[in-house]
């Protein structure tokens, strides 16, 4: 059995604990410790929590054990003996940094995902026996995920954003946007397009098609212009977008099996220049509308004593 598990405490706990009875650690490192440890939790707590409560100061305590008790373990990889020998020769503030190196880890990673984790999610009380590295892990792995998404959406804006690229630190705002670039993508394959972002006419006759094209050819198209983009994707990137399901196409399918306002919902999904869209939405205010309704454009610029 893991000797934390065994005895109901942390690993650093433990060791503290064992080195302080067995006569290793000396009356003044004990007290050194316990110092710093009561330094390093207020200055957390300073920095992060509220000190007006008790209880933030008892969180902050709970931080530094956590952050400490996972550079420890990282440090010793759950050998007792040499994780006293550490303490003793490096001393405990050694080990807090060497966990908040482990912790600033995510930063590096993803800073966007970075901003999501709260420090307390390192806080542990005195009877946790989990190993924190586990939890240290999963965030990684979710760090190297949100980095992941991230440069796959940079990637594939390049080519499909009708606009400047404004990235967004919300993760489910980036799927969305990335799913409407291959959607983009998709509807410009599938009228034989080698353009990247729509015009109007280019638009115009993508709705045509879909309205006026069978439904079985469509979706055998659908089929065939999917196969396409993937083959020209990375291996990475694929399986990336096959692993967030991205590539599935369902909300595209279903406005082709449906066959209901095609033309109404065809456009949410996709990735329009902001000419395009003005011109579907006869909206004067959003910009520029070639000239589709210049009567009332002028009447609104004008003052009204005029």
């Amino acid at each position: 059995m893991k000797i934390a598990e065994l005895r109901n405490h942390p690993f650093l706990l433990l060791v503290l604990k064992d080195g302080e009875n067995e006569g290793y650690f000396s009356p003044e490192l004990v007290h050194k410790i316990k110092q710093q440890l009561v330094d390093m939790s207020l200055r957390i707590a300073s920095d992060n929590l509220s000190i007006i409560y008790a209880d933030q100061i008892n969180k902050g305590c709970e931080i530094v054990l956590g952050i400490t008790n996972l550079g420890l373990l990282d440090l010793c990889d759950r050998n007792e003996v040499k994780a006293k020998e550490i303490i003793k020769t490096q001393g405990i503030v050694y080990c807090f940094r060497a966990g908040w190196a482990k912790y600033a880890q995510l930063k590096k990673i993803s800073p966007s995902y970075f901003e999501s984790i709260s420090i307390t999610s390192y806080a542990l009380s005195i009877n946790d026996t989990s190993d924190i590295r586990v939890m240290h892990d999963s965030f990684l792995k979710e760090g190297y995920k949100s980095a992941k998404l991230l440069d796959v959406y940079k990637n594939i804006a390049a080519s499909y954003c009708a606009s400047t690229i404004l990235v967004d630190n919300d993760e489910n705002i980036l799927l969305f946007e990335l799913q409407r670039f291959l959607n983009t993508a998709i509807a410009l394959l599938m009228i034989d397009s080698d353009k990247k972002v729509f015009t109007s006419s280019l638009y115009q006759a993508f709705t045509t098609y879909l309205i006026s094209t069978d439904k079985d050819a469509l979706l055998e198209k659908l089929a065939l212009c999917i196969s396409r983009l993937t083959g020209q994707l990375s291996i990475l990137t694929k399986s990336y977008l096959q692993e967030i399901d991205l590539l599935s196409f369902n909300e595209f399918e279903s406005i082709i099996t449906q066959q209901i306002d095609v033309a109404i919902h065809i456009q949410e999904i996709l990735e329009l220049p902001i000419t395009v869209a003005n011109e579907l939405h006869g909206d004067f205010e959003g910009g520029y509308d070639f000239h589709a309704d210049d009567e009332d454009d002028l009447a609104y610029l004008m003052p009204d004593d005029r």
